[in-house]
């Protein structure tokens, strides 16, 4: 299995030396807030700055493209790992989107051992967004787990993105079925 807890260690550690913010978002951050959810690779959040100066500081030397032309699906050669990278200002999920990634060393993200991570808050907004602009389903099981696992009722929702509340009360809904059901 490889390990992403080292490689993590180590683009910190490289990150922190060359200037480059970022925060890690995706199944690493849903972990971070109580769900254990499997996954292989690392989804971070930085800059455009941030990306370019990845290209240049690492290209060719241990973070490279997985294919040609790639600029944001990126390998870690030393640990093994796929790095997913987005850049502060795209729409969370996809066009149409009205929840926008912000900058990672902004509000809205907060440190644990020294690498930024989402707040709940943001995480389940993230979450609710790519689900819904992005059609991605394993998205919203995030949040319905997120709920669970942080006992979350609806009013939580009103903390969120306004196109994101009406989902997010529907994903509570879920989570209350769900464990009636378990």
């Amino acid at each position: 299995m490889k390990d992403l807890a080292a490689a993590l260690r180590s683009l910190k550690e490289r990150f922190d030396r060359e200037g480059i913010p970022f925060a890690v978002i995706g199944a690493m951050a849903v972990r971070r807030h109580g769900h254990m959810r499997f996954t292989e690779d690392i989804d971070l959040l930085t800059t455009k700055e941030g990306l370019e100066k990845i290209h240049a500081q690492f290209g060719g030397r241990g973070i490279n493209p997985r294919a040609a032309g790639l600029r944001k699906k990126l390998y870690e050669s030393e640990h093994e790992v796929n790095l997913d990278v987005i850049t502060a200002g795209e729409p969370a999920g996809g066009a149409g989107s009205p929840v926008v990634y912000p900058d990672p060393t902004g509000e809205g993200f907060t440190p644990f051992d020294g690498v930024r991570y989402p707040t709940l808050e943001k995480l389940i907004e993230f979450k609710l967004a790519s689900h819904l602009w992005g059609n991605r389903l394993q998205d919203l099981a995030d949040v319905i787990h997120l709920v669970k696992a942080n006992r979350l009722a609806a009013g939580f929702g009103e903390k969120l993105h306004p196109a994101v509340r009406a989902k997010f009360t529907e994903a509570v809904g879920m989570a209350a079925r769900e464990r009636d059901i378990e």
